[in-house]
């Protein structure tokens, strides 16, 4: 379905939802090359925009999804990784959804709250927490090579160091998003609309902001995603808890990294290059392949001007989707050319028209 359609090589990530689901991993991994797969915590209690619990008509599905779906997951992943060679993952979406039900409800009844700062109280980071813990215990238990995904919170952060540091023998990575650098609650609600800008998890504040950005730098975030999750503006509507979450983003990955991280905090071009490329690489069973510049190597590759300005708009990022939470920011360090495979596909502000995209086996 996706072959001839892609301007950039891909892979499948997959949620196995049910309990056939989960019997079909060994030869997902074997003869498709999927090498990981994700869990969602939440969603045994809340759909994606958190405004309905009915859960089985959202997942379609009358099986279990619990942690102790979780579990059968990560000891078929486990399983594999004890007979090969290679790193096949169980990525997470930690906010744990019993707590979220009672923050959600004092959130709506909260009038001094409202936007971002709303959504963000009604999944606070005691939910990142509780679910971080809660999957430490599972992954001890198993031994399964485990991916925090986009962190947004320092307790959040502070919980997947602690659970490192009590599973050493453990292989736990960690990732936060550009959002969750970069863009602050307090900020939307103060300058206009913010629905376009909910995302889970939620935004968090200016401190959040700070503290991934320190451990970033330090290297105890091991890589930077952009979770481009194209939502059209129609599907936020007016109204909080209806609205989808997500937006995209991709297009911002080095932009943010360059004038945010590079500019202004100091943080070095190869630790740039290795956040948000070589790291997942080597995370998803894609290294040597991608996130290197060496021979044998794909040649994907990003040429940045580092003084070029640009104000970032909607129509900038290039992107189906109609809005930007970004949009108006001025950043410093801009892509100029674009190559997949050794092929410009971006140049001189143009877009190639051809979709040299291949499905990639990962190992």
């Amino acid at each position: 379905a996706l072959d001839g359609h892609s301007k950039v090589d891909y892979g499948l990530h997959l949620a196995p939802i049910t309990k056939e689901h989960v019997g079909e991993i060994p030869w997902l991994v074997e003869e498709m090359g999927v090498a990981s797969f994700k869990y969602f915590m939440f969603y045994k209690g809340f759909n994606l925009a958190s405004s309905s619990r009915d859960t089985r008509s959202f997942l379609m599905s009358d099986d279990d999804y619990d942690l102790g779906h979780l579990f059968e997951i990560m000891e078929a992943v486990a399983r594999i990784n004890a007979e090969r060679p290679g790193r096949v993952s169980v990525s997470l979406h930690c906010e744990q959804a019993e707590l979220m039900r009672i923050f959600i409800e004092r959130a709506q009844q909260d009038p001094t709250l409202s936007g971002l700062r709303e959504y963000s109280a009604g999944r606070p980071p005691l939910t990142e927490r509780l679910s971080i813990e809660e999957a430490g215990v599972l992954a001890g238990a198993t031994g399964v090579a485990l991916n925090f995904l986009h962190l947004s919170s320092r307790m959040a952060l502070d919980t997947a160091l602690d659970v490192a540091r009590r599973n050493p023998g453990l292989d736990l990575r960690r990732e936060t998003t550009l959002h969750h650098l970069a863009l602050a609650c307090e900020d939307f609600d103060d300058n206009g609309p913010s629905l376009g800008a909910k995302v889970n998890p939620p935004i968090r504040h200016r401190e959040d902001n700070n503290a991934l950005w320190e451990a970033l730098a330090a290297g105890h975030i091991t890589w930077v995603a952009s979770d481009h999750a194209c939502c059209m503006e129609e599907l936020k509507g007016d109204d909080l808890w209806p609205a989808a979450p997500g937006f995209g983003g991709t297009a911002l990955l080095y932009p943010v990294l360059l004038s945010e991280g590079h500019r202004k905090r100091g943080l070095t071009l190869d630790r740039i290059a290795q956040a948000a490329s070589a790291a997942p690489a080597q995370a998803y069973g894609l290294y040597g392949r991608k996130g290197t510049i060496a021979v044998g190597a794909d040649a994907d590759l990003a040429v940045c001007d580092l003084d070029l300005t640009r104000t970032v708009t909607t129509e900038l990022c290039r992107s189906a989707q109609d809005h930007c939470p970004f949009e108006g920011v001025e950043v410093t360090g801009w892509p100029v050319t674009t190559m997949v495979g050794g092929h410009v596909m971006y140049a001189n502000d143009e877009v190639a028209p051809s979709f040299p995209g291949r499905y990639v086996k990962r190992t």
